[in-house]
């Protein structure tokens, strides 16, 4: 027989809970300081100490403006970038390559209206050799002329190619419109088909020869160099490299055409619309850049800015609609962006002018700063994680000009943007009366309806 259970005593009054935690704020995070040195030669050298990060991220940013380039052979430089790789005395182009490779390593060239970039990316155990085959490729290149000639056919097919992307095209519109004739910002980056073609061996070897020189370049490193010896291997490798003295200064550059235009590109048949708004604003070296930044990141930085909520969540004339803020020497272009269906053209364009106007004239709200704040502050230790996001971010600083000692604190400088701080930079950079408006699509369906959407031209009644 199973014996009766006796009842359970009652509990005892449950002591009180403890209050709730409440969180505390998190400070910004510091970008990392970088360590400047300047070495023999005249390389400055900026190395970031990242552990744990055992791929190195190189890059190599020689402060060479497009601005000097010859007018009739403009692209030259960006050619001769590319050429830099086909070879050293030694070692034929597919050698260079295959002895990159062998160490693990990954090369990009480029070329900006600021300079030139060379980014290299290696295992830290191997940075010694890979490094020293680009310092033999920066002192003494082969540029055999069948490759420069390869390189100036592949570089016009592309810019016929870009010619043909309708926001390309729109961009090389808006360059031509916001900067004067005589600007070489008015013109691509990469030269034109016309001025590449003119580009041979003697024109490359006389711009490597005149604009890579170790005293207008900046050696950027990140990644875990504590204790392994790679700042020694650094300074023994760049110090290797010999070449002219003295840096590049650009000429300066005319006034930028701070006056409204309506272009219109005629794509026959085109079933999308591409509009392009823009003007030219504050640089990245300009104290209000931070209020520019967050004001842009609630315009239409993101997936749930101002622009993108209306146009393509409410109205659905857009897959996305967005607002950019694009560096260019000693400025900043400030543009609006996005496709639309041909048969809403107009609409759409008078839809972003109205949220230009009620941006102008209420500003952004503090939700809409929030949520810039958090997703440029707040999630910029995940966007730094490597060593490339790392260096990547200080080679843009020297190409801008900006000093090194600028860049750690410049998450706090953002946190601390206030409304009216972000919407009056707003209101400056992207002021709907000043805009240049690019519509590329098929001008005989589109083109009343956006010169209407548009307003009337700068001086008419």
């Amino acid at each position: 027989m199973t014996a009766p259970v006796s009842a359970s005593p009652p509990h005892p009054a449950a002591a009180a809970r403890p209050e709730r935690p409440v969180p505390v704020p998190v400070e910004p995070w510091l970008f990392p300081a970088p360590h400047v040195d300047v070495l023999a030669n005249g390389v400055t050298l900026l190395t970031c100490d990242r552990p744990g990060q055992e791929v190195l991220s190189v890059e190599i940013v020689v402060a060479a403006p497009l601005a000097l380039e010859p007018r009739d052979l403009e692209g030259v430089l960006g050619i001769t970038t590319s050429a830099l790789v086909e070879g050293v005395p030694g070692l034929s182009s597919l050698d260079f390559i295959r002895e990159l490779e062998n160490c693990g390593a990954t090369l990009g060239v480029g070329a900006e209206h600021a300079g030139l970039r060379i980014t290299l990316d290696v295992p830290v155990t191997h940075l010694g050799r890979a490094l020293a085959l680009l310092v033999d490729a920066l002192r003494e290149p082969l540029l055999p002329a069948a490759s420069v000639a390869r390189l100036v056919r592949s570089r016009v097919h592309a810019l016929t190619r870009n010619r043909a992307d309708p926001e390309r095209r729109a961009a090389l519109e808006l360059h031509g419109a916001v900067f004067d004739p005589a600007d070489r910002r008015s013109r691509p980056a990469r030269g034109t088909e016309e001025t590449v073609r003119g580009i041979d061996r003697d024109a490359v070897v006389a711009c490597h020869r005149r604009f890579l020189r170790p005293a207008a370049t900046t050696v950027v490193v990140a990644g875990d160099l504590a204790g392994n010896g790679t700042e020694a291997t650094l300074r023994r490798v760049l110090n290797a490299w010999d070449g002219e003295p003295g840096t590049l200064q650009a000429p300066p550059a005319p006034p930028v055409r701070d006056v409204p235009a309506v272009i219109v590109v005629d794509r026959p048949g085109a079933v999308q619309t591409r509009l392009v708004l823009g003007r030219a604003a504050t640089a990245r070296t300009a104290p209000g850049w931070d209020a520019l930044l967050i004001g842009n990141h609630s315009l239409g930085g993101s997936v749930n800015a101002r622009l993108d909520r209306e146009l393509r969540e409410t109205k659905g004339y857009t897959y996305g609609f967005h607002s950019r803020l694009l560096a260019v020497v000693q400025h900043s272009l400030a543009v609006v962006t996005g496709a639309v269906e041909t048969s809403v053209t107009g609409d759409a364009l008078t839809d972003v002018r109205r949220i230009l106007r009620d941006v102008a004239e209420h500003g952004i709200t503090a939700g809409e700063r929030a949520a810039a704040v958090a997703q440029i502050v707040d999630a910029a230790p995940l966007r730094y994680l490597t060593a490339s996001a790392v260096a990547d971010e200080i080679a843009v600083l020297v190409l801008d000009g900006r000093a090194p000692a600028t860049l750690p604190g410049a998450f706090r400088r953002a946190a601390a943007v206030t409304v009216e701080e972000a919407s009056a930079a707003l209101r400056e950079a992207f002021a709907p009366d000043r805009l240049v408006t690019v519509a590329v699509g098929d001008a005989e369906r589109i083109e009343d309806e956006v010169r209407e959407a548009a307003g009337p031209p700068a001086g008419a009644a």
